[in-house]
Order: C-alpha cells, then sequence, then structure tokens
C-alpha cells in the first residue's frame, strides 16, 4: 500500500510519516511531497520504503499521486501576508486534483482543526473550514476529517524564554485556570497513520472526528509541566485580550494580526468554540499522551537542537 504525505515537511508531516513507518504491516510504502525533496531528513531516506519527491501544494501542476492508495493531506498555516481563506481553498483544490487525476486514490485523511465547522469567528482556523469544503466534495470512496486539538507542543516554541535566571513562558490563553483540549503531536501522527492504513471503510463519508488529549488541561497544568521538565520553577507571563493585538504584532504582518487574535480569543470564555462543545454528529477519539510527557520530550529535543 502506497501512502502519499503532502508536504511532508511540517512537524505533523514528519509525525505522520514516522507511524507509518512504525507499521507493522512490510506491504506499507511511503511517498513523502517536499518543495526540495533534498531536505528530507536522514532518518526517512535511509529506509527501502520511503522516497521523498518534489512537489508544492501551490502548485497543483507538480503534483503526482498516481500509484497511492491513500493521502494524507495537510493545510498549513499561512504566516505570510495574503488572504489566508483564498490560499488555503487554491491549496486545497490543487490537492483534490491531483487525487482524482491519479485515478488510483481511494482514501483521503486531512488534518484539521476543532472548530473547523464555523466560517467565521475562528480567525487562521478558517483555513481548515475551507479545506474540508473543498475536499468533501473529493471524487473518491473514502474521505476522512481528523479535528485535531491544540497541540501540546505549540507551548514550546518560545524555548528562549525558558533560558536565564527566571525562566518563563506567555500564554495567551486566559484566565490561567482556563482548560482546553490539547494532544500530542505524536498522537496525532499514530491516528491520521492508522486511519490511513485501516482495512475497515469508515462509517461516513466523510468521516469527521475530533482528537483530543487524554484529559483537557489550563495553562496552570502547562506550567507544572515546564518546572517539572527543566527541574525548576517557571513562571507565567498571561496576555490579557486587550494586549493580544500587540502581543500578535510582533510575529506576524499586520494583515495577519486580526486573524490570529480571533482564533486566540474564539476558545477563550465567551468564544466561540466552547471547551468539548463538539460538532453535533462528531465522536472524539483521545490520544494516550500525558501533557506532562509530551512537554518533557519536546523541551529535551529543542535543547539538544540548541546544543548542536
Amino acid at each position: 500500500m502506497l501512502v502519499t504525505v503532502v508536504p511532508a515537511s511540517t512537524r505533523t508531516g514528519r509525525a505522520v510519516i514516522r507511524s507509518l513507518l512504525a507499521s507493522q504491516d512490510p506491504g506499507v510504502e511511503i511517498q513523502a511531497i517536499y518543495r526540495d525533496a533534498a531536505r528530507a531528513p536522514a532518518e526517512f531516506t535511509s529506509l527501502p520504503n520511503f522516497t521523498a519527491v518534489a512537489g508544492d501544494i501551490a502548485d497543483e501542476s507538480s503534483l503526482n499521486f498516481t500509484g497511492s492508495d491513500a493521502v494524507v493531506a495537510i493545510t498549513p498555516p499561512v504566516f505570510d501576508s495574503g488572504d489566508i481563506v483564498a490560499i488555503a481553498k487554491e491549496r486545497s483544490e490543487n490537492v483534490k486534483g491531483a487525487i482524482e487525476r491519479s485515478g488510483t486514490v481511494n482514501r483521503l485523511v486531512l488534518l484539521s482543526s476543532i472548530g473547523a465547522q464555523y466560517s467565521s469567528g475562528v480567525g487562521e482556523i478558517k483555513t481548515n473550514n475551507i479545506a474540508e469544503r473543498v475536499l468533501a466534495t473529493t471524487d473518491i470512496p473514502e474521505i476522512i476529517f481528523i479535528r485535531c486539538a491544540y497541540f501540546m507542543e505549540n507551548w514550546t516554541v518560545a524555548l528562549d524564554t525558558l533560558r536565564g535566571p527566571e525562566p518563563f513562558f506567555y500564554s495567551t490563553v486566559t484566565p490561567l485556570e482556563w482548560k482546553i483540549p490539547m494532544v500530542a503531536v505524536g498522537d496525532v501522527g499514530a491516528v491520521i497513520a492508522s486511519q490511513a492504513l485501516k482495512q475497515e471503510s469508515s462509517p461516513r463519508r466523510p468521516y469527521v472526528f475530533e482528537l483530543h488529549g487524554p484529559r483537557m488541561y489550563s495553562p496552570l497544568d502547562v506550567q507544572v509541566a515546564f518546572s517539572d521538565a527543566l527541574g525548576r520553577q517557571v513562571a507565567i507571563k498571561p496576555v490579557a485580550r486587550g494586549d493580544l493585538h500587540g502581543f500578535y504584532k510582533q510575529v506576524f504582518p499586520d494583515d495577519l494580526v486580526p486573524e490570529w487574535v480571533e482564533m486566540a480569543t474564539s476558545f477563550l470564555p465567551g468564544g466561540v468554540m466552547k471547551p468539548g462543545d463538539v460538532e453535533e454528529g462528531t465522536g472524539v477519539v483521545n490520544g494516550k499522551t500525558e501533557l506532562g510527557d509530551a512537554i518533557k520530550d519536546a523541551v529535551r529535543s529543542l535543547l539538544q537542537q540548541t546544543r548542536k
């Protein structure tokens, strides 16, 4: 069975590939799409059932899924200026066209997000909404949308603040005791891989479910996880709602800041997405990795990279 992952360079793409390669099925082969195939990790290219192929979801003519049985599609966030919904729509249509052109793909698994059922009020998550709407019409037997919770590893993006005599991290989730669904990237990769490889048919088309961790967590739980991982007390610096615009302005172009502010507030008290409020007819699958374990692994990996 040939599974194509597009694009493969994302953090989730790498997690999916690792899980596919760990499959006990000796007939599994992976085709991974990179804009620059030479940048595929050596941990993958050294294996005989892995092939890196050049392609770009922004260019439909570069995508060739012929021979693939299943496609794992990822809609990466847009970090440059532009209409994020229009960009996501175009890229999703490119993937859809390549799938239908292949004549062999019979299953599509899309990495989506909680809140993807909403076309407004959720900021950047609107890209997942349009991706689902486009890909739901793909002319193949099986379509699966996995709406993932907030990635636990997202808390480790700004590792620099954890260095020094008084380590801390920022939290855009307030109040600090507010609990939201979170999931480990490793669990996301494992569930996506299992859906791509499963033998049985899905109960619906499209088959949609949310993927959460073992339970919901708050920023206070993240604080405990960081303190345990580093072996010393770590502080939290909450970013109040009124300060979110200035906070994101340091990271994103001006036209994208409102999208990220809206997304950040969408799952806070009073927001569109109420924690644990799942769309009717959509089930929940729970990963096994606890927040503390995910944070510890991510911090260890990041620290090792900075020492090289």
